[in-house]
């Protein structure tokens, strides 16, 4: 079964984070607890011009709202990575493991001068290429 890949890119200005760690962990906190609409608004607080793109907004909280009927109840949520380019922005990854298969999150945020600000966040269940890869890639520096 493949998911619907969403995603959503911003060009930015407005309230930012702190610290996209607490960020990236508030939507979850949030998504765990059913609250999926409150996750997504969470994750896109400090990023004013959301508001301007409404339907995409709207498809991803559907999309996520769908899950727990196509891959059942989540089981654990964990960070797999935490790429940071330079000091500007970092691309986070989260692996949740679901009743049925697992589900990639991504989060990319870049610095302001105020912190932290979200760029994109996405999520599919494309993982198997990429885990074969890094496996691969493993085996070999052994």
């Amino acid at each position: 079964m493949k998911i619907i890949f969403a995603a959503l890119l911003l060009l930015s200005s407005g309230v930012s984070a702190n610290n996209y760690q607490e960020e990236v962990d508030k939507f979850f906190e949030l998504y765990s607890d059913e609250k999926i609409s409150d996750a997504v608004d969470s994750i896109y607080a400090s990023n004013k011009y959301v508001s301007s793109i409404p339907d995409q907004v709207k498809q991803i909280k559907t999309q996520l709202s769908s899950l727990d009927d196509l891959v059942g109840e989540i089981n654990f949520i964990n960070k797999v990575s935490d790429y940071k380019v330079g000091e500007l922005f970092v691309h986070v990854t989260y692996l949740v493991t679901y009743d049925r298969q697992p589900i990639r999150f991504e989060f990319q945020f870049f610095k302001v001068k105020e912190g932290w600000r979200i760029y994109s966040m996405s999520f599919d269940d494309n993982i198997d290429e990429d885990i074969k890869e890094l496996a691969r890639k493993a085996a070999l520096k052994n």
